[in-house]
């Protein structure tokens, strides 16, 4: 099997890269586009516009177009996996199917496409033309149906087993990078709350992200707010150094789960996340993770398992072990889909 493998594949942390690290993995040859690059000026006003309603298009960052092309005219790929793909034109996606009409185009992205906020007026025109589309989001199947989606599949999130799993930590690793409850993430007004709750009744919270969270700084002697997110191997290490790891979901996109539902458990580490029907689904309450639906239930958990260190082990060693034996792994997620839709062309 060949596969073409496009997407954004900067930064060890990124998950479209892990996700290409899983293509590897399943095809017998791979090639690559990288889309990354800097984000001009005109890319920021390109999508502003396209924002307010306007159908502009944003720029590509590496001709990735014109790469795609070039490949498809010199080889023929059984799979072509588009991760996000908001600068690939439908034009492309045309001469793929002109070109190799047995190619199977793929499209897989991690965010909430249905919203307009994730799309871009190049990827709304491609969604027709996809075979399949790809998503970790339950809820927007017939919303990307009504959009044009002819095929559109559900899958949970997945962490990268070569990136997301237990280190044996140093003490300098729990100092720096621990403590007693960790949030690694993005500020958010809902999960800043929550957090500040937590720091109001007590309990010693350390939060990595920067950004808006440094106006919390110093709120409270017991509240760290770091100026920095973390990343690489700090990221995977930090799940493990926190006694308690934070799970909260984007209300932006109407998460039900996110990536680091299964990257905490997988890094070994204690997950309380939000109470919802998929996250219930993918592991056991109160035996491989703990969920809370107020920030009164939050700090009861919380205060309980500090103090219950046996217990936070077990629930943390049953969370990796769920991962392991429930296949949450990016290869065998993907691979599992690839030979769903291989299986079904046959």
């Amino acid at each position: 099997m060949k596969i073409l493998s496009v997407g954004n594949m900067d930064g060890l942390s990124n998950t479209c890269l892990h996700r290409h690290w899983a293509l590897e993995k399943i095809a017998d040859e791979i090639d690559v586009v990288n889309t990354s690059g800097f984000t001009s000026l005109w890319y920021r006003i390109a999508y502003h516009l396209f924002l307010y309603g306007l159908p502009v298009r944003i720029p590509e960052n590496q001709k990735e177009n014109e790469q795609i092309v070039k490949k498809v005219s010199s080889t023929h790929y059984d799979i072509i996996w588009i991760d996000k793909g908001v600068t690939i034109y439908p034009e492309t996606l045309k001469y793929i199917k002109e070109k190799s009409p047995q190619t199977i185009i793929i499209s897989y992205s991690p965010d909430n496409m249905a919203l307009r906020h994730n799309q871009s007026q190049q990827y709304l025109e491609c969604i027709p033309l996809y075979d399949f589309i790809i998503t970790n989001k339950s809820y927007i199947l017939n919303d990307m149906r009504k959009l044009g989606a002819k095929d559109i599949r559900f899958i949970n999130n997945s962490y990268e087993s070569s990136f997301h799993y237990p280190r044996i930590l140093t003490n300098e690793d729990y100092k720096q990078l621990g403590g007693d409850i960790g949030f690694v993430g993005a500020w958010e007004k809902e999960r800043c709350e929550s957090i500040l709750y937590l720091a109001k009744h007590g309990l010693n919270v350390r939060v990595w992200g920067g950004g808006k969270w440094l106006k919390y700084k110093g709120m409270y002697p017991n509240l760290v707010i770091e100026n920095k997110g973390l990343y690489s191997e700090d990221y995977s290490k930090s799940f493990q150094a926190f006694k308690i790891s934070l799970c909260f979901l984007r209300k932006i996109n109407y998460d039900q789960q996110t990536t680091r539902t299964v990257e905490i458990p997988a890094c070994g580490g204690f997950m309380i996340a939000e109470r919802t029907a998929e996250h219930k689904a993918m592991f056991e309450e109160g035996k491989e993770a703990e969920f809370f639906s107020s920030n009164e239930e939050l700090l009861e958990k919380c205060q309980y398992y500090l103090i219950h260190e046996k217990e936070r082990k077990q629930i943390a060693d049953a969370g990796l072990k769920r991962c392991q034996i429930s296949g949450y792994s990016n290869e065998n997620t993907i691979r599992n889909v690839i030979e769903s839709i291989l299986n079904e062309k046959s």
